[in-house]
């Protein structure tokens, strides 16, 4: 279902931009960006080509994908992501303009439960995680497979914290978001997921945001690639820093940067 959503959003995003480009219009602009960014990009998206009449294509990739691809000289113009690492390998291979590079949102890793367990059980919110961990210790602990952000931040956490031995009993990857949520759905238990996917679950609650000491926060940053459209990639990067795209960005849960 969140599959199909997503894809609707894109395809709906886009649709302004070619329904009323004349035949003069600017040259396509291709956006790479991780999953968890397609929904409040294909809103900005859709606002910025009725402003500018600059069509634009929203592309996810994984991070492996996106940089293998890249290389080998797929037609893009500007990557948005929170992996960190793979931009300053672009950067280091001189892929990019490195006074591009800003960061737009952020987010950070949340334990949340399904509505009505939430209800029933009368769990406490904003509670430490620790806390939480200790005070549910039959409840399985579902998150995303290792190959994603919230994956890779799960997974750190049964290493070296108090609770850690606790939670590596309990921690379960499943395969993609969907599948966790409906593990949630259909049985009591914790998910660890990213806050500003909660908030496009209706019968999700969050229980615990974990803070900076236990979990990083995740940074989005944005990047134009070295193309033949920078000037025009610039001026998109630009507006996603704008009064409109955060005010988006909030809607689906982001917080501002970190000054």
């Amino acid at each position: 279902m969140r599959a199909l959503v997503l894809f609707l959003a894109l395809l709906f995003s886009c649709l302004p931009a070619w329904a009323s480009a004349p035949s003069s219009a600017k040259a396509n602009l291709t956006i790479l960006t991780d999953e968890a960014m397609l929904l409040p990009l294909a809103h900005i998206a859709r606002s910025y080509a009725n402003e500018s009449q600059t069509p634009l294509t929203i592309v996810v990739k994984n991070a492996a994908a996106a940089q293998q691809q890249i290389e080998q000289g797929l037609e893009a113009h500007i990557i948005i992501t929170a992996n960190a690492p793979l931009i300053d390998q672009l950067a280091g291979q001189g892929l990019t303009d490195v006074s591009s590079r800003k960061a737009i949102a952020r987010t950070q890793l949340a334990l949340v439960t399904a509505t009505n367990l939430d209800q029933q059980a009368s769990l406490a919110k904003r509670i430490s995680f620790a806390s939480m961990v200790a005070a549910t210790p039959t409840l399985p602990i579902y998150t995303n497979s290792p190959e994603t952000i919230e994956g890779v931040l799960a997974t750190k956490l049964v290493d070296g914290q108090p609770f850690s031995a606790s939670l590596a009993t309990r921690l379960e990857a499943k395969s993609n978001h969907d599948d966790v949520i409906a593990s949630l759905r259909e049985t009591p238990s914790l998910g660890l997921i990213l806050a500003a996917d909660a908030v496009g679950e209706a019968d999700v609650t969050i229980v615990s945001l974990l803070n900076d000491a236990i979990s990083p926060e995740v940074n989005y940053n944005v990047v134009v690639l070295g193309s033949e459209l920078m000037g025009e990639s610039k001026a998109f990067a630009n507006y996603l820093s704008s009064r409109n795209a955060r005010t988006v960005f909030t809607q689906f849960g982001y917080q501002p940067p970190t000054p």
